[in-house]
């Protein structure tokens, strides 16, 4: 077996499966004859008879190794053949060099012995030809045998393309080529493969080799096994886009499949953004580890329902996304969301407790577009639309499933701009204390003021409360704006007293603050740095605040009204209007919400029904205040009932509480709310819509807590 297969100054001829002549190198002139130039395309037999003949009779054998035989060349000389397998028929070497039998010279003998000892894997090719079936191996090391198994009579004579596979990237291989075929050094990182099929990362350099004329005549390419570094480089990736705790892909890797499927124009693709409702109070209520289990169980179950080419994607937290592929309608998606519905609708029961499941969820379709806008969608643009509209649909009060929309992008954009706007509020100073007095309703004195907040935006106008109160619930970042009234409210207090003002003050705490531990300890520090008496102070709360509450928030309700603060329950009458809120929770005063108030007028029914909750609430002990009062029969009215305080436009609006530096450095800066004493009617009362400052808006109906 020879170290070479053909060694320079030997020429190549190429013989399909069928006979013709596909390639002649081009020094066969030297051997053979100017005529041999013109036999590619040709049938072998019509060019040479007698080599035809010798191929066809020694064809076969060349399946276990090349054969060198002799036979008289065109011009009536002896000449030397090998003969081999290669990629898509025979070759034939002429060998200038040696006859038949002879010895290789012993400079080719010890270099053959020299690249043996060599550790990296080494191949020498013919540099042409570049094209099918490509250059031909004439020599392979003994590592490179050893690390693709095959024999070396397997390899000489064929392309390096037998090392390719299903696998091999030929993106990457016809750069190569085209690297090569401009007679350059060329690099390569490609996955080859074993005999037995096994795949094989390698690294692979080339270089062009000149004869003694300076024409490149081979490929030397040296290879270097890189399978374990591209495994760990595997892993590192697989680590990279994969969520850690379920091994779904994570947002890293949605991307990825997301841009594949969009460059695929015959693809119609849907996206599910999903969120898991409530999941915050599993963690804070029972701990990370619970949650994650929960996750573990989440992730599971809508495995179960997913279609084949289906990609569930765990972006972080509690949100899902599905990568619903090659869908044939919009329908489809719609109809796989509710599958993922009742997946989640049997309780999840862990530990001896049972969890009701339910999520959020957006859809967006990549034939979606703008129609004012022409440009295909991106990969991060679907996922931003699908993601948008889900938060449109927990917006709307969770649990819920809905398709994306420009209406709704719009909607939710603007829901956007004003979050920004409150954090800029809260970044640069732009709050402001509004005041609404609570009233005796015999004398018109005031008795206390109830706190609400303004947000001033940066152009100097005034938001409305109904704006961003909702977005600020939503958000989180109602507990900072209720921590910044606090402590305006109670520094007004501290003013009040200093002053000899008997008046109080009302502060609306919402939900989220209430269900943290710390509220009523922020409360209680307030009090101890304004030095303020907290009987004047009163929280008003909401059912909202009773039906969600937690064990936080009863604490808190308990500590601050042993601590001497009033509980009152506002907006009676908007909600479940339940009694049983009143000796469940620590609640000292109800508000009887406008609604019912505005229906003294002229809804015998509804009046009849607000004198039995006075008289109920009068019997238990309880305050009761009337808000919205406008009216002057409303007034009437409600004193006949037995109710003497009251709130509402009758007496004055909301108005601005006016900051005053008082003369003195070591003054503190205040906020002073006007003497005023509220006749018995609209023609004898001072006007306290004229407090210095802006006016405020109109008190609206609210669903958590009344900040407006």
């Amino acid at each position: 077996m020879p170290g070479f297969l053909l060694l320079p100054g030997d020429c190549l001829l190429l013989v399909d499966a069928a006979g013709n002549v596909t390639w002649v190198d081009r020094s066969a002139t030297d051997l053979v004859g100017a005529e041999s130039s013109g036999w590619q395309g040709q049938p072998l037999s019509a060019c040479w008879p007698a080599l035809s003949s010798l191929v066809g009779k020694h064809g076969m054998r060349l399946q276990q190794a090349p054969l060198d035989l002799e036979l008289p060349d065109p011009r009536g000389m002896i000449q030397a053949v090998r003969l081999f397998q290669t990629d898509h028929g025979i070759g034939v070497g002429l060998l200038r060099s040696r006859r038949r039998g002879e010895l290789e010279h012993p400079l080719t003998q010890m270099l053959c012995g020299m690249f043996d000892a060599v550790q990296d894997a080494l191949l020498v090719t013919l540099a042409e030809p570049m094209a099918a079936p490509g250059p031909v191996i004439v020599y392979a090391n003994s590592t490179l045998l050893r690390e693709t198994g095959y024999g070396r009579s397997e390899v000489l004579g064929r392309s390096p393309r037998l090392f390719q596979g299903t696998g091999t990237d030929h993106r990457v291989t016809r750069q190569f080529g085209e690297q090569l075929r401009q007679w350059r050094h060329a690099r390569m990182e490609v996955l080859n493969y074993t005999r037995e099929g096994r795949p094989i990362w390698i690294d692979l350099k080339a270089a062009p080799l000149a004869d003694a004329n300076g024409t490149y005549s081979h490929w030397v390419a040296v290879q270097r096994d890189i399978s374990e570094r591209k495994a760990g480089e595997a892993l590192l990736e697989q680590q990279v886009l994969s969520d850690p705790l379920t091994g779904l892909p994570n947002r890293r890797g949605l991307l990825e499949r997301l841009e594949q499927a969009l460059n695929q124009p015959t693809h119609h693709i849907g996206l599910i953004f999903c969120d898991l409702d409530r999941f915050k109070d599993v963690n804070d209520r029972y701990g990370h580890a619970v949650g994650d289990a929960l996750l573990l169980e989440i992730s599971q179950r809508m495995q179960t329902v997913l279609r084949e080419n289906d990609t569930l994607v765990r972006l972080g937290g509690d949100e899902f996304v599905l990568l619903v592929d090659q869908l044939h309608n919009e329908a489809g998606a719609l109809q796989l969301a509710e599958r993922l519905q009742r997946c989640l609708a049997v309780p999840w029961r862990h530990g001896g407790d049972e969890f009701s499941l339910s999520m959020s969820m957006g859809i967006a379709f990549s034939s979606c577009t703008d129609p004012a806008s022409n440009n295909s969608l991106s990969a991060e643009e679907l996922l931003r639309r699908a993601d948008l509209t889900m938060y449109d649909v927990k917006s709307k009060g969770r649990d819920g499933i809905a398709v994306y929309s420009i209406a709704s992008d719009r909607r939710v954009q603007q829901i956007v701009s004003v979050r920004q706007q409150v954090e800029q509020a809260l970044r640069h100073d732009r709050l402001l204390l509004h005041l609404h007095p609570l009233v005796d309703l015999h004398s018109g004195a005031v008795l206390s003021a109830e706190a609400l907040v303004r947000l001033r935006t940066a152009a100097d106008d005034l938001i409305s409360p109904e704006t961003f109160i909702p977005v600020a619930e939503r958000s989180g970042l109602i507990v900072p704006i209720e921590r910044w009234v606090m402590d305006q409210s109670l520094r007004l207090l501290a003013d009040w007293q200093a002053e000899n003002h008997g008046w109080g003050v009302a502060i609306n705490v919402s939900p989220q603050h209430l269900e943290r531990e710390e509220m009523a300890g922020e409360l209680l520090q307030l009090q101890q740095d304004w030095g303020i008496d907290l009987t004047r102070v009163t929280l008003d709360i909401t059912e909202t605040v009773l039906l969600q509450s937690n064990a936080h928030t009863h604490h808190n309700l308990t500590a601050l009204r042993q601590a001497g603060v009033r509980i009152a329950l506002d907006d009676f009458g908007t909600g479940y209007s339940s009694l049983a809120w009143l000796s469940a929770f620590p609640i000292d005063v109800v508000k009887l919400d406008r609604s019912m108030i505005a229906g003294l007028d002229s809804d015998q029914p509804r009046t009849t029904m607000v004198r039995g909750f006075v008289q109920v609430f009068q019997d238990l002990g309880l305050s009761v205040v009337a808000e919205g009062i406008e009216t002057e029969h409303q007034r009437q009215a409600l004193l006949a009932m037995g109710c003497s305080l009251g709130q509402g436009y009758l007496f004055g609006r909301p108005c601005p509480a006016a900051p005053t530096t008082l003369e003195g450095a070591e003054q503190p800066r205040h906020l002073s709310w006007r003497r005023h004493q509220i006749g018995l009617s609209r023609a004898e009362m001072p006007p306290l819509n004229r407090l210095p400052g802006r006016g405020g808006g109109r008190k609206g109906k609210r669903q958590a807590g009344d900040w407006i």
